[in-house]
């Protein structure tokens, strides 16, 4: 989505700023502004900010004002049912736009966001169910759309070593800002007319940003950062769907089960925080090591069942609430970021969105079988287990392909150099020869690097020469690379 990307700023003149500013020009005040917001990954995080913000509070506002038409389990199935599967769909339709169309991306984000502001208008404030439904799940569909696109530029411009950090930050202030607002009269910002005030404010904010964007930057890192997926490989790409949408399974139906007993011992608003400092933590890790972040993430599953197996223990069950927060942070890392790689890594950028598509269809079947599992809570268990086993049997399957290729490779080649000189019968000062002669150093260097005689050297060289049957250096080492099964006489 280059129309999106933002450049590198010049600076700008404070006195300029000043005058516009000062003169009521409020627009080219808060354009000039933007130009100094110059870093990429400043303005990406910015702009996962500003729309998750907005995306958000929307989406609280409708879930608010269907609970004053319907009961609380057909709320639930149709915002967390209902309205996830039609966010992963918006997700699709832009992944399959981007394809096809990438230089129309920023103009169909507008769009997107005019249309999802419209359709929240009537979604919260219409007084019949049907209108603010059909309004709400068309808003939904925006939702999907926008964040496929504040996705799709934190992979264009934010580099390897600072993606996760980029999009943490963005998520963890918009959490953050989410819980301010609920402390204003009690939440009850979200039952009223202002919240529309808010949610066009911050979409006239976030479509300057978009508009302000130029063309993708020069230095922008579109650099592999696992070398051990290649494109076309459908199958490794089914296994990383299956791993996302099985972790969003299990998160979701392990969340149900571990919660039930907490109601009156936790506050369910400040986890806001604990989550936002999760996320922190999360981008800060996963950027320094993947393998780390992904482990991290696997954890995040384990929190319900220590949750479960520590019921009636008030204190030891808070401290696990409070991690399993902490620890889902990694888990929203870490499905964007695994998914963002994988789109950089194979060159097919469109899958930037393609993590938060399926997660968000694992979070919506995750709470369909919470609704229907809600009065045997027995089988809840027992299904979360089945789950967490097979998400964990992806989980390291993926896992060694993705962060243990260049161990197996170098445990390998030592393997062989063992069998080589094992089925060779060289002696150990035969193996330290052997091993200067692949490296294909010459008598001398090897006297020196041995610190021996050019003599010894050579008589060391014509007995390996005879126990492997090869009549020069060159027959060796070329029999030595193809298994030592060529090249003898």
């Amino acid at each position: 989505m280059r129309a999106f990307a933002a450049p590198h700023a010049a600076s700008m003149d404070l006195t300029e700023e000043r005058k516009a500013l000062s003169s009521g020009e409020a627009g080219k005040g808060l354009a000039l502004v933007l130009e100094k917001v110059g870093r990429p990954q400043i303005r990406t995080a910015l702009l996962i900010f500003l729309c998750f913000l907005l995306t958000s509070t929307s989406w609280l506002a409708w879930e608010y004002h269907l609970l004053t038409f319907m009961p609380a389990r057909a709320t639930d199935l149709s915002t967390m049912g209902i309205g996830y599967l039609l966010q992963a769909a918006g997700t699709g339709l832009f992944i399959f736009l981007i394809r096809h169309k990438e230089e129309r991306a920023g103009r169909l984000f507008l769009l997107a966001m005019a249309v999802h502001t419209l359709c929240m208008l009537p979604a919260v404030l219409s007084p019949f169910a049907a209108a603010a439904l059909a309004f709400g799940f068309l808003m939904n569909l925006a939702c999907g759309f926008i964040a496929g696109g504040y996705l799709h530029e934190l992979t264009l411009l934010a580099d390897a070593g600072s993606r996760a950090r980029v999009f943490a930050a963005g998520y963890a202030l918009s959490i953050l800002a989410s819980w301010l607002l609920s402390l204003i009269r009690g939440g009850r910002i979200y039952y009223s007319g202002k919240v529309t005030g808010i949610v066009v404010l911050l979409t006239v904010l976030t479509a300057l940003i978009v508009w302000k964007g130029k063309a993708l930057p020069a230095e922008a890192d579109t650099k592999a950062p696992s070398e051990s997926i290649k494109p076309g490989d459908l199958k490794f790409f089914l296994l990383l769907s299956a791993l996302v949408l099985l972790f969003s399974l299990v998160n979701n139906t392990g969340f149900a089960f571990s919660s039930a007993d907490l109601a009156g011992s936790v506050n369910v608003e400040f986890s806001r925080l604990i989550y936002a400092v999760g996320l922190l933590a999360a981008g800060y890790i996963t950027d320094r090591s993947r393998k780390y972040g992904a482990v991290c993430a696997l954890t995040a599953l384990i929190m319900p069942f220590m949750i479960l197996s520590l019921k009636g223990e008030a204190l030891p069950v808070v401290i696990f609430w409070a991690l399993s927060y902490f620890t889902f942070g990694f888990y929203s890392v870490y499905r964007i970021i695994l998914f963002s790689d994988l789109a950089l890594s194979t060159g097919l950028l469109y899958l930037s969105a393609a993590g938060l598509m399926l997660g968000r269809v694992g979070d919506a079947l995750g709470e369909v079988l919470c609704l229907v599992l809600a009065e045997h809570p027995v089988a809840m268990v027992v299904l979360t287990a089945v789950l967490f086993a097979a998400a964990s049997a992806v989980f390291f399957k993926a896992y060694a392909r993705l962060y243990i290729p260049e161990t197996v490779k170098e445990e390998t080649e030592k393997e062989k150099f063992d069998r080589f000189a094992r089925e060779h019968d060289l002696s150990a000062r035969e193996k330290d020869m052997l091993r200067l002669i692949l490296l294909d150093k010459t008598v001398h260097e090897i006297a020196d690097e041995l610190t021996i005689s050019d003599n010894t050297v050579k008589y060391h060289v014509k007995n390996i020469l005879q126990k492997t049957g090869c009549r020069t250096r060159k027959i060796l080492i070329d029999s030595y690379r193809e298994g030592g099964t060529k090249g003898r006489g």
